[in-house]
Parts: structure tokens; sequence; C-alpha cells
């Protein structure tokens, strides 16, 4: 079908489309959000001013591809180039322009290449790629190996029949939280709570700092960076 130019005029991030107007003239219609996966376009949402081809079938367009974005607020970039300075502090390398990662974030991209970086380059208590918490067997294994360098004989060991870790060394019982299938890091949440302790005691630099479902080990100065400017979601309470 031939196709028409449009400019992007509303979009409902709620609902999920954007309305275009025609430059043929004729009403608005409508468009999913974000362009079909196999258009081969950005994962990116439609934004108010961008320009676009599509197909146009009564009050509807499909087949979307961009003629040219709007750009996305020049204080977002300037922000994203502030963040990533900041990061190269800490001895991160983001291969990413400031630019790039203020369109990934303004656009509600369904990527995330700044925070698949960062947690390329630091640990995370579980492995999801490896399977599913309760379901890693070297799970404990590689929390006492990470500690190490920090807490010289850390360990840490399930108690069978009981739903308890024991911390070592000076043992302390520590309860699991309540298992959920959707949300393990419950479970975890109070032997982390443990370990963080220690962490501190020993004046040690970094901490396990709370994530989407998950932990990560950084220092706590890099992990408030991050949670500043949006790069970590909210974690466990």
């Amino acid at each position: 079908m031939p196709q028409d130019t449009f400019t992007v005029e509303e979009v409902n991030p709620k609902h999920g489309f954007a309305r275009l107007r025609p430059d043929a003239g004729g009403g608005l219609v409508n468009t999913s959000l974000y362009p079909e996966p196999e258009s081969g376009e950005p994962p990116f949402q439609l934004r108010v001013g961008d320009r676009v081809r599509a197909e146009r079938r009564g009050v509807s367009a499909s087949e979307v591809r961009w003629v040219s974005r709007a750009e996305p607020p020049a204080e977002l970039v300037e922000r994203m180039g502030e963040l990533l300075a900041k990061l190269e502090q800490w001895e991160l390398k983001v291969p990413a322009t400031a630019y790039d990662l203020a369109e990934h974030h303004w656009r509600v991209s369904r990527e995330d290449p700044l925070r698949q970086e960062l947690l390329a380059q630091l640990p995370t208590f579980f492995d999801w790629e490896l399977s599913h918490p309760y379901e890693d067997a070297s799970l404990l294994e590689r929390l006492e190996a990470a500690m190490q360098p920090y807490l010289p004989g850390f360990g840490v060991k399930p108690v069978q029949g009981r739903d308890v870790f024991v911390v070592e060394p000076e043992p302390v019982e520590v309860p699991a939280g309540p298992g959920d299938w959707d949300a393990p890091a419950t479970t975890f949440e109070p032997l982390l709570h443990q370990v963080n302790t220690r962490l501190e005691g020993a004046h040690a630099p970094v901490r396990w700092v709370p994530l989407a479902n998950d932990w990560l080990l950084a220092p706590p100065a890099l992990a408030d960076l991050l949670v500043l400017h949006n790069v970590l979601g909210p974690g466990p309470a």
C-alpha cells in the first residue's frame, strides 16, 4: 500500500497509542506508541514533533517509519553528559554518547544500554541468565567469593529443614524472608542486610544496594549517583 507522511500530534503512554496528523489533510489517525518490532526501527516510542511515514488504514496507521525524530530536551542531554563524566571517575566506561543515552531515556526505549553496560561491569547478587535464584546452586558460593576481599573468612550456609542462613565468622542465624517465585529478593533481603551490617562494621567501601528484584555490589556514593539519575529502578523496601 502507498505510504503517507504524518506528524505526531499527541502521545498517550497510558493506553499505548499516538495520534498522527497527515500532511495531505484530514483528521488525526491512531497508531501504536512504538513502531512494530519487525520494522527494523529503534525500540523508541513516538514523541510529539516526530515526522513519520506510514500506511493509512481508515482511522489508523501501520508500518510506521521515521522521517525525522524530535530531539530530546537539551537539559537531559546535558545531564547524561554529566553522568558519563562522573561514571568515568568511578572507572566505568559506557560506549554511548550523551545524546544517545538521553534519547533512550526520553523515548522510554525498550532497550537500556546504560543499565546493561553498568550491570555488565558491576557485580549483581542474582545471575538471572544462569537460572532462577531458587534454582541457582552456586548463589551463596558466589556471595562468599565476592565478600572475601572485604570480609576475610566470610561464609554463609543454609540450614537444612529450616528457613535460616548461618553467617560466619562469629556465627549468626539469619531467617530467610518470605518465599516468592516472582520476587525472590524478599527471601534474601534479611541475609543481605546482615552482610551489609558486616561490611559497614569492617569499613568496607562497598555495599549490596537494592535495585529491581536484585542487588548491586557498589560503593554507596556510586549507587546514590545512579539512583539520582534514574539509572537504577526502585529496589525492595
